[in-house]
Order: C-alpha cells, then structure tokens, then sequence
C-alpha cells in the first residue's frame, strides 16, 4: 500500500490520506486511529490532548500577526462506515484500504473509501505542519463514532475548545458552504416472538435475495428515489405468499442505519411437494420485478439459493404475516420539505436494517429531520404504525439539529474567499444530512461554524469516489480562508 499517492497534490495531504488508510478505523474501532495521531502531534512538536473517548484535539499557536484574532477549530472525525462488494473478502477489523488511483478520482478496491471523512483528518494534519501558512491559533478537532452515535461530538468535554469559529470539513461537494443539517434519532421495532417447531412434515428450505442495489447515504440521497432492498424483498414475499404456504425462518436486509439498504434475504421453508412449482414461481415473479424496477437501478439482482438446513425451526404464520404488513406499511424515503428552500429535504425516514438480534426479528428504522416538532411528529407516526402491529419499540437518544445561523462572520468570509480566489459564487445551503457540527453546539453553543469540502461521491457504498483535482482546489481554498481570518 505504500507510496501509492506519491504523486498525487497536495503531496502532504495525500500522504496523510495514505498513512490513515493503512489502519483499521470502523466505528468503535479507533484506538488505533486515534493513537496514530496522538504520535503525528508529538511528532509535529504540537500540545494534544487525549480524551477518555479517543476524541483528539492538537493546539497550535497562532502564526504571526495573528496572536489576537479569534481562534479556529478545524473539525472531523475519525470513523468510516465500512461497506464492500459481497465479493470482497477486505477484513475492516485487520485490513487497512486498498486505494486505487482511477484516473480523475481516488477509490479503493470493492470497499468504502473513508474520505467520510478521513480527507478532513488529512487536511488538518497538513496545515498543522506547514508552518508558512497564515492562521489565527488552531486546534485540530478529531472525533469518534460519528457514522454511529455522533458520540465523539455528543461527549465532549466542555472546556477543551478555546476557538471562537469552528470549519468542519465533512462536506462533500465543490462550491457549497453548509450553514445548517438535520438532527436524527433511530427506531427500533422488536418482535418478543421466537421461533417454533415448523409444522411442515417434508420441508425444504430455500433463500429468496435481492442484491447489488445502489443504496447510497441516508440523509444526503434520501430524496434520490433509490430502492430500498428491504421493501423490495417483502413486496416480492407477499405476493408469493398469497399462493403458496411458506414459512419464515431468517431474514436479514440493510447493514448500517445511515445507508440505503442494498441487500436483503428471506430464507424460507416449504413443503417439499410443493418445491417444484414454488421455484418456478418464483423464477417468474423475479423477472417481472426485475421489469419493474430496472429502471431505477439496472443493476438489481434477484436469487433463489436451495439451502441445505437441518433446523426444524421457523416463527409463527402470525409473525411472519406481521412483519410482512408492517415493513409494507413502515414509510421510507421523503417526508417533508422545507418550506423555505422546497428543494431540501426536512425530514426522512430510512427503513434501514432487518435482522435477528438474540433471535428476536427486530427492524431499525432512522429518522432525520432538521425541525425538531417535525422530527416528534415522524416519531410519533413511526411508532403508532409499530404499534399497530403489536411490535414493541424502543426510541433511540439520537443527535441534535445543527440550526441556521442569520449572523456568520464565518460563513461571509467563506463566500468571500471563495468568490477571490476562483472567481465562482459559493452557494449557501441548509442540508438533510447530519453534521457533527449540531453536536458540537449543545458544549459550544456560540461557535460560529460552516462545513465544507472537496467532490466525494456515492459515500458509504463500494463506489465511493474522491476527485483528485477538487482535494487540491480546497485545500487551497482551506488554507486562504485561514488567512483571511484575521
């Protein structure tokens, strides 16, 4: 893996980028990650500081010039969501990235890339070495669990932070500063029913999957109409339910809460004299949901694997048509608008995982929305719909809204800057994802912080993507701004 950005620019930057890269850095797996910089500062001759959490903050001195302006905190975190192609055999606990130059972009081979957001982690460490860069004092801010919890940014310490304006560089397209995000909370539906003995004297069993969907993030691609595999699945079960008597034995649809679920399986028991013209069946009704749905994604895939199971084992036709009903019934996708820019999602819910947790099928189902009275009123809606269903629930704590600021010197200096240095108009926008910056401003609640940062495509999938030339542009962009902060 060594020395394969040695020729990419910013040289420091990617340089950093590649050393991070080499370990391990999954949600509540940082340790590693986060002693790794512990070392850098030591290294670099700067203060850090160590949190009991793994949080990291590097303090470095105001350059000259500027001992009297207000400080910056320059903010990522350090966690990736870790997803790869079923044909992948990248261990994310042992194996570091697999990155793959590919022309105009920065990829890695069949996993999640980590520029979410290990780019930021990258930059930080940069301008920190760089002692010609002009900046007020600076301290680097590097959080855990932020794909997860946001439980880096949720605990933090409240007397750690000395600046006044915070630039979160978790962002991931060219010539927007975001001024605001959405606040979330997760949904857990849990069925106490467990499996009983299967009531069908000569059963075969069988796994029915969807695969290979788009997926994408949560928040920032809710409202681009991609298929949710967990949905297809269970429309495709209902309708051979309604023909033939099958038996629920384990399910499993969706990976993490913050994507777009791209997989998802039944498998299922049936009478063994019914075999025969249940798999033709379902080879028919495979196509003519391919038909239907190709056009949303053409790369879905629909499979039917005989499965050699001794377990005598299955939950209750009671059960299963509940769970079909009520992962029918639970919404997914869009739910509001914001009213003041119609083209912004407020609010969201993304039927995410389906699985067994202690044998239990439980459903997670995640929330955003970026009006808190909105988010209560999704909850409220999500939770009668379980109920109905006579599942129990339990609500998550979630992480707070990051709400619009009228007044930003940092925001009209980052406009400013922008507009100077590449002569394009910078636009201003509130975004449906979450940001850890809402977190950081329930410790901090008078921090005047943006987020930006470079082109990152299709992030928490296989495909995502960094362009190469928009990580030169704002890094240079980054260091300007620092220098107009005075």
């Amino acid at each position: 893996m060594s020395n394969k950005l040695v020729n990419l620019k910013p040289e420091r930057v990617f340089y950093y980028f590649e050393e991070l890269s080499k370990i391990p850095r999954e949600s509540g797996n940082e340790k590693a990650v986060s002693d790794f910089l512990v070392d850098t500062a030591k290294k670099l001759g700067l203060e850090v500081y160590q949190d009991k959490m793994n949080n990291i903050v590097i303090k470095k001195a105001a350059s000259k010039n500027y001992e009297n302006s207000p400080g910056v905190i320059l903010q990522g975190h350090m966690d990736m969501v870790c997803e790869k192609d079923l044909d992948s055999n990248h261990n994310f606990k042992t194996d570091g990235i697999d990155l793959i130059v590919d022309g105009n972009y920065l990829r890695a081979n069949k996993t999640t890339l980590g520029a979410d957001n290990g780019i930021a982690v990258a930059m930080g460490l940069a301008v920190l070495e760089d002692n010609t860069i002009e900046h007020p004092q600076i301290e680097l801010l590097v959080t855990v669990e932020e794909e997860t919890t946001m439980g880096g940014a949720l605990g933090l310490e409240d007397n750690i932070l000395t600046g006044k304006m915070l630039i979160n560089i978790d962002s991931e397209e060219e010539a927007w500063v975001t001024v605001g995000s959405a606040g979330g909370r997760t949904i857990r539906a849990i069925f106490d029913d467990k499996k009983e003995k299967l009531n069908i004297a000569n059963p075969e069993f069988f796994r029915l999957e969807v695969k290979n969907l788009f997926g994408g993030h949560s928040g920032a691609e809710i409202h681009k109409n991609r298929l949710n595999a967990n949905k297809v699945i269970n429309e495709l079960i209902i309708q051979l339910k309604k023909e033939f008597d099958i038996r629920l034995c384990d399910i499993k649809g969706g990976t993490k809460d913050n994507a777009i679920p791209r997989e998802c399986y039944f498998d299922i028991a049936i009478d063994k004299d019914a075999s025969e013209s249940f798999t033709l069946k379902v080879k028919e009704v495979f196509e003519n949901f391919k038909n239907k749905y190709k056009a949303q994604d053409k790369n879905i895939t629909f499979e039917i694997t005989k499965l050699e199971n001794s377990s005598n084992e299955a939950f209750s036709n009671d059960v299963f048509e509940r769970l079909l009903s009520l992962i029918n019934t639970l919404p997914t996708g869009v739910n509001t608008w914001l009213k003041e820019y119609p083209d912004i999602v407020e609010s969201s819910d993304n039927l995410a995982i389906v699985k067994l947790i202690d044998d239990k099928i439980t459903i997670i189902t995640s929330l955003r929305s970026s009006e808190p009275s909105v988010l209560d009123s999704l909850e409220e809606k999500i939770v009668n719909i379980i109920k109905e269903h006579k599942v129990n629930y339990e609500v998550g704590e979630g992480y707070p809204e990051w709400r619009f600021r009228p007044v930003s010197h940092l925001r009209d200096t980052a406009v400013k800057t922008y507009k100077d240095l590449f002569n394009e108009d910078m636009q201003v926008t509130v975004i449906h994802a979450g940001l850890e910056c809402g977190a950081i401003s329930t410790h901090y609640p008078d921090l005047d912080m943006i987020s930006i940062g470079p082109n990152i495509y299709d992030v928490h999938t296989p495909k995502e993507k960094m362009e190469i030339a928009s990580v030169e542009k704002y890094y240079k962009y980054l260091v300007e701004l620092l220098k107009n902060l005075k």
